[in-house]
């Protein structure tokens, strides 16, 4: 009897020696999704509806339009003219941007491709993470909406910004869906952006100038975007030495390394 209680005592230290252990590796480690998964940010979206996607959490996907809505798409927009409009980007009076520069350019590149591919009858949802004024080590949070483009030009509608939910998900593997946001009901985000026409407290169109060309329909640069060009080429050289960052620290392999620097670089 006496040996068994001993047995006993032992399986037992040894059970919680492992959960503690096991904590302390999620606490100190970074959990990595395995190879090709993608978090499911749209519930009732398939995986043929993503268009483009960047690491675990962002992506963009094409939904179909609500109602009777006629987008003018597909839509050529110039990758810097989006990424100009996305970095404007604000909460309320906040001066904060709503999406760091890394953040906005991905967004861009995701949206280009999106609504190059879109036809009338669909919108552009999209998950982009961001760290607004953190750097590396800010945390990461959640921001969701739509686009499309119509006769007012490029529409922007944010169902959530600044979401906490990476951490959640990292310890308990529980997705959480985004709302896109919508064109009957407003959401709670508040946005601001210069050169931009509020229709609605969650949503702001970026018109597209009349003078550019029929067939491309892409929107000539406000003047205030001539410095843009510079500060766009800035984030790219900023994300590539994050990237390098990332690699030295050995939180991305090889392969992953790679195969990210060729995604930057092909947007230049």
């Amino acid at each position: 009897m006496k040996k068994s209680i001993q047995q006993e005592s032992c399986t037992r230290a040894k059970v919680i020696a492992g959960a503690a252990l096991c904590l302390l590796f999620v606490a100190g480690q970074p959990v990595q999704a395995a190879p090709g998964s993608r978090y499911t940010a749209c519930a009732s979206c398939s995986p043929k509806d993503l268009v483009w996607g960047e690491g675990e959490f962002d992506q963009v996907l094409l939904v179909t339009a609500p109602g009777d809505a006629r987008n003018r798409h597909p839509q050529a927009l110039p990758v810097d003219w989006l990424s100009q409009a996305l970095a404007g980007l604000r909460l309320g009076n906040d001066t904060v941007p709503l999406l760091d520069e890394n953040a906005a350019a991905s967004l861009a590149q995701g949206l280009s491709k999106a609504l190059a591919k879109a036809d009338p009858r669909q919108d552009a949802v999209f998950l982009m993470t961001s760290k607004p004024g953190g750097g590396l080590l800010g945390t990461r949070l959640g921001n969701s909406g739509r686009a499309f483009v119509d006769e007012h030009g490029l529409n922007l509608i944010f169902g959530e910004a600044h979401v906490e939910f990476v951490g959640r998900y990292r310890a308990t593997r529980m997705e959480r869906p985004f709302d896109f946001g919508s064109r009957d009901k407003a959401s709670t985000v508040t946005l601001a952006a210069d050169h931009a026409v509020r229709r609605r407290k969650d949503w702001l169109i970026f018109p597209l100038a009349a003078a550019a060309a029929p067939e491309s329909r892409a929107p000539a640069l406000a003047p205030q975007a001539v410095e843009r060009d510079e500060r766009y080429y800035l984030a790219q050289e900023a994300r590539l030495k994050g990237l390098k960052r990332l690699r030295e620290q050995n939180l991305i392999d090889e392969q992953e390394y790679q195969a990210k620097r060729s995604e930057i670089l092909k947007a230049w």
